[in-house]
């Protein structure tokens, strides 16, 4: 029911998660960590196995501590929640993209390479 004061939010849709609207964006810290851990361990096996791959983990690596760096800065420096949630948000993306694109490319490059 719309009470008048203005659009109603759709609490089903992405953008309106709380998440996204009213978080600090301390536990953002703590679940990008999180995939922190996991993406620089994938690519840190890949580095200590040696070989024509360890050149894109690295930089995988590199990207994904940069990344986290980002949302890190982001979390202290950024003044407006909405813009500091979706800045992190697109750091946290971009950190999962990179670890997952660098690992594939890793595996293929070792895989190709034992051919």
């Amino acid at each position: 029911m719309n009470t008048g004061h203005g659009p109603r939010r759709d609490p089903t849709k992405v953008t309106n998660q709380p998440a996204l609207r009213r978080s600090s964006g301390t536990i953002w810290l703590v679940m990008v960590g999180l995939l922190l851990i996991a993406g620089v361990a994938m690519l840190a096996l890949i580095i200590a196995r040696g070989g024509a791959a360890v050149p894109v983990a690295i930089v995988s690596a590199a990207l994904v501590l940069g990344l986290y760096a980002v949302l890190v800065i982001a979390r202290f420096t950024v003044a407006g929640r909405m813009t500091r949630l979706r800045v992190m948000a697109g750091a946290m993306l971009g950190m999962a993209l990179v670890a997952v694109v660098g690992t594939i490319a890793s595996a293929w490059i070792t895989w190709q390479s034992s051919r």
